[in-house]
Protein backbone atom coordinates (compact mmCIF):
# COMPACT_ATOMS: atom_id res chain seq x y z
CA UNK A 1 0.00 0.00 0.00
CA UNK A 2 2.35 2.46 0.88
CA UNK A 3 4.53 1.70 -2.53
CA UNK A 4 1.16 2.90 -4.08
CA UNK A 5 1.30 5.59 -2.48
CA UNK A 6 4.68 6.66 -2.89
CA UNK A 7 3.89 5.67 -6.79
CA UNK A 8 1.29 7.79 -6.60
CA UNK A 9 3.07 11.24 -4.87
CA UNK A 10 6.10 10.94 -7.51
CA UNK A 11 3.70 10.47 -10.46
CA UNK A 12 2.43 13.72 -9.11
CA UNK A 13 5.77 15.63 -8.19
CA UNK A 14 6.68 14.74 -12.00
CA UNK A 15 3.57 16.17 -13.50
CA UNK A 16 3.92 19.19 -11.23
CA UNK A 17 7.45 19.87 -11.43
CA UNK A 18 8.18 18.69 -15.55
CA UNK A 19 5.15 18.55 -16.99
CA UNK A 20 3.49 21.40 -16.21
CA UNK A 21 6.20 23.76 -16.85
CA UNK A 22 6.84 22.73 -20.18
CA UNK A 23 3.31 23.18 -21.00
CA UNK A 24 3.38 26.51 -20.38
CA UNK A 25 6.56 27.58 -21.57
CA UNK A 26 5.77 25.60 -25.10
CA UNK A 27 2.46 27.86 -25.18
CA UNK A 28 5.10 30.87 -25.66
CA UNK A 29 4.22 34.21 -25.81
CA UNK A 30 1.89 35.34 -29.13
CA UNK A 31 2.37 38.80 -30.23
CA UNK A 32 -0.19 40.14 -31.72
CA UNK A 33 0.90 41.87 -34.51
CA UNK A 34 -0.28 41.64 -37.90
CA UNK A 35 3.02 43.41 -39.89
CA UNK A 36 4.63 39.99 -40.94
CA UNK A 37 2.19 39.37 -43.18
CA UNK A 38 2.15 42.96 -44.80
CA UNK A 39 4.96 43.79 -47.46
CA UNK A 40 7.43 46.05 -47.36
CA UNK A 41 6.55 49.83 -47.21
CA UNK A 42 2.49 48.87 -46.72
CA UNK A 43 -0.33 49.40 -44.30
CA UNK A 44 -3.51 47.87 -43.51
CA UNK A 45 -6.35 49.80 -41.38
CA UNK A 46 -9.81 48.99 -40.97
CA UNK A 47 -11.49 52.43 -40.43
CA UNK A 48 -14.70 52.95 -38.70
CA UNK A 49 -17.44 56.37 -38.01
CA UNK A 50 -19.71 57.82 -40.61
CA UNK A 51 -18.52 55.43 -42.98
CA UNK A 52 -16.67 52.16 -42.60
CA UNK A 53 -14.23 50.89 -44.44
CA UNK A 54 -11.17 49.17 -44.89
CA UNK A 55 -8.13 51.50 -46.11
CA UNK A 56 -4.38 49.56 -48.08
CA UNK A 57 -2.25 51.80 -48.40
CA UNK A 58 1.68 53.24 -48.70
CA UNK A 59 3.88 53.43 -45.64
CA UNK A 60 6.85 55.78 -45.54
CA UNK A 61 8.71 57.25 -42.03
CA UNK A 62 11.57 59.82 -41.56
CA UNK A 63 13.45 60.54 -38.58
CA UNK A 64 15.15 63.90 -37.66
CA UNK A 65 16.14 65.09 -34.43
CA UNK A 66 15.62 68.36 -33.01
CA UNK A 67 17.72 70.63 -30.63
CA UNK A 68 16.42 73.52 -28.77
CA UNK A 69 18.11 76.45 -27.14
CA UNK A 70 19.26 74.63 -24.33
CA UNK A 71 20.79 71.98 -26.00
CA UNK A 72 18.02 69.45 -25.32
CA UNK A 73 17.07 67.25 -28.17
CA UNK A 74 13.99 65.22 -29.45
CA UNK A 75 13.66 62.32 -32.01
CA UNK A 76 11.14 62.55 -34.19
CA UNK A 77 9.40 60.40 -36.40
CA UNK A 78 7.16 60.90 -39.17
CA UNK A 79 4.78 58.22 -40.06
CA UNK A 80 2.74 58.70 -43.36
CA UNK A 81 0.59 56.64 -44.97
CA UNK A 82 -1.45 57.37 -48.33
CA UNK A 83 -3.85 55.47 -49.82
CA UNK A 84 -2.95 53.42 -53.63
CA UNK A 85 -6.47 54.39 -55.24
CA UNK A 86 -5.42 57.50 -57.31
CA UNK A 87 -8.95 58.34 -57.91
CA UNK A 88 -9.53 59.36 -53.98
CA UNK A 89 -6.35 60.40 -52.21
CA UNK A 90 -6.93 60.01 -48.64
CA UNK A 91 -3.30 60.49 -45.86
CA UNK A 92 -2.59 59.84 -42.61
CA UNK A 93 0.35 61.60 -40.92
CA UNK A 94 1.15 60.90 -37.32
CA UNK A 95 4.21 62.42 -35.73
CA UNK A 96 5.81 60.47 -33.02
CA UNK A 97 8.08 63.15 -30.59
CA UNK A 98 10.20 61.08 -28.03
CA UNK A 99 13.20 62.50 -25.42
CA UNK A 100 15.09 59.00 -25.64
CA UNK A 101 17.67 58.22 -27.67
CA UNK A 102 17.32 54.97 -29.58
CA UNK A 103 19.96 53.64 -32.59
CA UNK A 104 17.88 54.25 -35.08
CA UNK A 105 15.60 57.33 -34.18
CA UNK A 106 12.36 56.27 -32.16
CA UNK A 107 12.91 53.48 -30.46
CA UNK A 108 10.41 50.13 -29.98
CA UNK A 109 8.25 50.94 -27.31
CA UNK A 110 3.64 52.49 -26.83
CA UNK A 111 3.54 55.79 -27.70
CA UNK A 112 0.23 57.19 -26.94
CA UNK A 113 -1.84 60.62 -28.07
CA UNK A 114 -0.93 63.05 -25.83
CA UNK A 115 -2.71 66.78 -25.35
CA UNK A 116 -0.56 69.18 -27.23
CA UNK A 117 -1.74 72.63 -25.06
CA UNK A 118 1.57 74.77 -26.13
CA UNK A 119 3.50 74.89 -29.46
CA UNK A 120 4.27 71.66 -30.88
CA UNK A 121 8.24 72.57 -31.06
CA UNK A 122 8.99 71.05 -27.28
CA UNK A 123 6.04 68.17 -26.70
CA UNK A 124 6.59 64.65 -26.82
CA UNK A 125 4.26 62.12 -27.25
CA UNK A 126 2.07 61.69 -30.50
CA UNK A 127 0.32 63.88 -33.18
CA UNK A 128 -1.20 63.30 -35.69
CA UNK A 129 -4.26 64.09 -38.98
CA UNK A 130 -5.74 62.85 -41.48
CA UNK A 131 -7.31 63.87 -44.90
CA UNK A 132 -9.89 61.82 -45.96
CA UNK A 133 -10.36 62.96 -49.40
CA UNK A 134 -14.41 62.11 -50.23
CA UNK A 135 -14.97 61.44 -46.69
CA UNK A 136 -15.24 64.82 -45.32
CA UNK A 137 -14.02 68.07 -46.44
CA UNK A 138 -12.32 68.56 -42.92
CA UNK A 139 -9.48 67.27 -41.90
CA UNK A 140 -9.22 65.04 -38.59
CA UNK A 141 -7.03 65.18 -35.74
CA UNK A 142 -6.18 62.97 -33.59
CA UNK A 143 -7.92 62.73 -30.45
CA UNK A 144 -6.52 59.59 -28.14
CA UNK A 145 -5.30 56.03 -29.02
CA UNK A 146 -1.62 54.59 -29.27
CA UNK A 147 0.89 53.87 -31.82
CA UNK A 148 3.01 51.24 -30.93
CA UNK A 149 6.62 50.56 -32.42
CA UNK A 150 6.99 46.82 -32.99
CA UNK A 151 10.56 46.73 -34.52
CA UNK A 152 12.90 49.74 -35.76
CA UNK A 153 15.77 49.82 -37.85
CA UNK A 154 17.43 52.39 -39.66
CA UNK A 155 15.68 51.76 -43.34
CA UNK A 156 12.09 50.08 -41.49
CA UNK A 157 9.41 50.03 -39.13
CA UNK A 158 6.79 47.71 -37.91
CA UNK A 159 3.96 48.71 -36.31
CA UNK A 160 0.29 49.05 -35.38
CA UNK A 161 -2.29 51.65 -34.31
CA UNK A 162 -5.11 51.86 -32.60
CA UNK A 163 -5.98 55.76 -32.79
CA UNK A 164 -9.18 57.79 -32.33
CA UNK A 165 -9.43 60.55 -34.67
CA UNK A 166 -12.25 64.02 -34.89
CA UNK A 167 -12.99 67.03 -36.93
CA UNK A 168 -14.18 70.01 -35.98
CA UNK A 169 -17.88 68.52 -36.51
CA UNK A 170 -17.38 66.40 -33.81
CA UNK A 171 -17.31 63.69 -36.71
CA UNK A 172 -15.18 60.54 -35.07
CA UNK A 173 -13.04 57.65 -37.29
CA UNK A 174 -11.73 55.18 -35.04
CA UNK A 175 -8.65 53.44 -37.27
CA UNK A 176 -7.17 50.37 -36.51
CA UNK A 177 -4.47 48.24 -38.68
CA UNK A 178 -0.59 47.57 -38.89
CA UNK A 179 2.25 49.15 -40.89
CA UNK A 180 5.60 48.22 -42.23
CA UNK A 181 6.89 51.93 -42.87
CA UNK A 182 10.07 51.84 -45.40
CA UNK A 183 12.18 55.14 -45.37
CA UNK A 184 11.25 57.65 -47.48
CA UNK A 185 13.65 58.69 -50.26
Amino acid sequence: MQSIIRFIYKSFKIVCFWFVPFILLAGGSKADFETSSLRDGTCSFDIEGKMSFHLDGIATFENSIEEDKFCNTTEKLLLRFVTCDDAQLQTLEFIIASKTKGNYGVQSGTYSVQNIDRLMKSFSGVFGFADMGGLSELPFFVKSGNIIIADSYANMIDGRLEVQLENTKGEALYINGSFNAEIKV
